[in-house]
């Protein structure tokens, strides 16, 4: 599967999508009618600390196939009748997401999910990044206490060939609600498990971490 993700922007306390449920399944349909799938996520009114998230939203597509996310990816604008008048495209992301721990009880559109937008270190390839995220640092994060699912969003190539993709990596965590992911992100093992590891493959400095909740437009 290829996710596609568009992050938002937005004067805070405004929402930046420019249609609910219905509306917003039919404007889909005419703008991206190969996407099998559609997210409106929100950045939460409750944050992990008092700073305003860094993005308003995030425009999340799922497609089959890879030629449609990176056109979508390139000519974004052909989506913006989706998001607010007000808000606006700060970086774009497409690549292969991967499912590397999901628990019976999660569905999406339901609880709270933590997204966190990172780049890698700059001394290494994009080869060993990817695999040393998914094959060595997964499994520890893939222990993060209280979580229902833990997806790794991996850019494609082809967007490194034309430039470079708005992050080098998406993660998301999901909970069932607020206060599990608030002790999930206090824990030991998040803290020190997970936060030592990063630092083998991750510019900390670059995360941009905050918490969301899903609109599941089209599932």
């Amino acid at each position: 599967m290829i996710k596609l993700y568009v992050f938002l922007t937005a004067a805070p306390g405004t929402d930046p999508f420019r249609h609910r449920g219905a509306a917003a399944l039919a404007e889909l349909h005419r703008v991206a009618p190969t996407a099998v799938e559609y997210v409106q996520t929100r950045a939460s009114s409750r944050q992990l600390t008092d700073e305003p998230p860094a993005f308003a939203g995030t425009a999340e597509f799922r497609f089959d196939y890879a030629a449609p996310a990176v056109e979508a990816a390139v000519d974004v604008a052909k989506l913006a009748s989706l998001w607010a008048d007000g808000a606006s495209v700060a970086k774009v992301v497409a690549g292969h997401e991967r499912t590397i721990m999901r628990m019976p009880g999660h569905v999406h559109g339901q609880g709270v999910k933590g997204v966190f937008p990172f780049d890698r270190k700059p001394d290494l390839s994009i080869d060993y990044f990817q695999a040393y995220w998914w094959r060595t640092h997964g499994p520890i994060a893939a222990r993060t206490e209280g979580a229902l699912a833990y997806f790794q969003c991996h850019p494609l190539r082809h967007l490194y060939e034309g430039g470079t993709p708005g992050f080098d990596g998406v993660t998301e965590l999901h909970w069932p609600d607020f206060a599990t992911a608030e002790a999930a992100m206090a824990s030991r093992q998040m803290r020190e498990d997970q936060s030592q590891d990063a630092q083998n493959f991750a510019d900390t400095g670059s995360v941009q971490l905050f918490m969301a909740e899903e609109e599941m437009v089209q599932p």
